[in-house]
């Protein structure tokens, strides 16, 4: 394996923003297949679109220990380290809890149009979470331009109603959103993670803890125990975190091999590792059955079982042939993943979700679309990028 940047890191963070893009604009297709579908909640399995939400929590995990080690390499106290982490959970916690409240909002009760809300909203991330080019001369100025967007952040939490006109309501936390999810997770894996990142056996037994933690819950071997009440309502996260901390353990077997390594051992190490995950995942299919809705330890493990698998042929293609040309679309989504994954959202609030001919909201020809958006979106975003807006937590 040779030694420099892992290409495939990138590239595989690349397609899982594409593919969150695509799934999620197909999600409005109708007459398409049950595969291409998330499962119901009350439904024992999981299809391709079921592994796209974990795939990204995965590759959360294997940016981990690279990271790390760059931001201690540079000088970083664990303090900084430590003050670093919780600026990017609480990030991700305000973005997730605005995202969700604008889909949850009232249009008839809110002090401002909902398109207008929602692009206010995007512009404000924008301008709080860009990365400013780190010159003295402009420095002033990015300052200003990020006080207004808290600022603006600030309006729309106190202009923000729903329920209904007898009961209005301001901003609540009904759920984190899917950002909220990764700043849990990501918190979560840190706290593990850093302790003990010189021990890559430590790293295997908190993956081996975390899952038999769930599976004890799920199995009711804590009845009556107030802390087991606790978290069994924290099942989610824990699978999450299991999922990163996977993510993580991928990161420390590729790290592992000295830049001698023949690349099929890797590729083997990765398909054994893969195997492993499966086998977990099978043992807990009896413990809440396989379900994303219910992030149950099954659906977990087979997604990672099927990220590790993934990974390994993407690393295969790029670090070990060198074939990286094929992935160049890729590239916006890899660098800039939280602007590529917002960009859906400010495109149907300027345009609006009725902008498609029915045809194209149909069957073969709805499931183009959204291949064919995903691309655009992916496109837009490398334009920005191109212009300087790159988001950064």
């Amino acid at each position: 394996m040779k030694s420099g940047r892992i290409y495939s890191i990138d590239i595989f963070r690349g397609f899982t923003i594409f593919m969150m893009i695509f799934v999620n604009d197909l999600a409005g297709v109708r007459a398409i297949p049950d595969w291409m579908k998330h499962v119901p909640a009350d439904v024992d399995g999981m299809t391709f679109v079921d592994v796209v939400f974990p795939a990204f929590l995965f590759i959360v995990g294997m940016a981990i220990p690279w990271a790390v080690e760059h931001r201690l390499e540079k000088g970083h106290s664990y303090t900084d380290l430590t003050i670093h982490t919780l600026i990017r959970t609480i990030s991700l916690l305000v973005m997730g809890v605005y995202m969700v409240n604008s889909a949850e909002m009232n249009d008839s009760l809110n002090l401002i149009p909902h398109a207008l809300w929602s692009i206010s909203l995007y512009a404000a991330i924008i301008l709080i979470w860009n990365r400013y080019p780190a010159t003295d001369h402009n420095k002033t100025r990015f300052r200003v331009l990020q006080g207004l967007g808290i600022l603006l952040l600030m309006v729309l939490y106190f202009t923000f109603r729903k329920g209904t006109s007898e009961d209005p309501m301001g901003m609540t936390t009904s759920w984190w959103g899917i950002l909220g999810l990764i700043g849990w997770a990501y918190l979560i894996s840190m706290l593990f993670y850093v302790p003990f990142r010189q021990s890559s056996f430590s790293i295997f037994i908190i993956i081996l803890l975390v899952w038999s933690i769930e599976i004890l819950l799920l199995g009711g071997w804590f009845v009556g125990n107030s802390l087991a009440l606790w978290l069994e309502g924290q099942i989610m996260h824990l699978t999450h975190t299991l999922i990163v901390m996977t993510g993580i353990a991928a990161s420390i077997l590729l790290k592992r091999n000295p830049t001698d390594t023949s690349w099929s051992q890797v590729v083997i190490v990765f398909l054994l590792y893969a195997l492993i995950l499966y086998i977990m995942g099978y043992a807990s299919a009896d413990f809440g059955g396989i379900s994303k809705i219910a992030a149950t330890p099954a659906w977990g493990l087979y997604s990672a079982a099927i990220c590790t698998v993934t990974f390994g042929l993407i690393y295969w293609i790029t670090d070990v042939k060198g074939w990286k040309s094929w992935a160049d679309f890729l590239k916006p989504a890899g660098e800039n993943p939280l602007l590529c994954y917002i960009l859906p959202s400010i495109f149907y609030a300027i345009v609006g979700y009725g902008i498609w001919p029915e045809a194209l909201g149909v069957g073969v020809m709805g499931f183009l679309r959204a291949i064919v958006f995903a691309v655009f979106i992916v496109w837009i975003g490398g334009l920005m990028t191109r212009w300087g807006i790159k988001l950064k937590l």
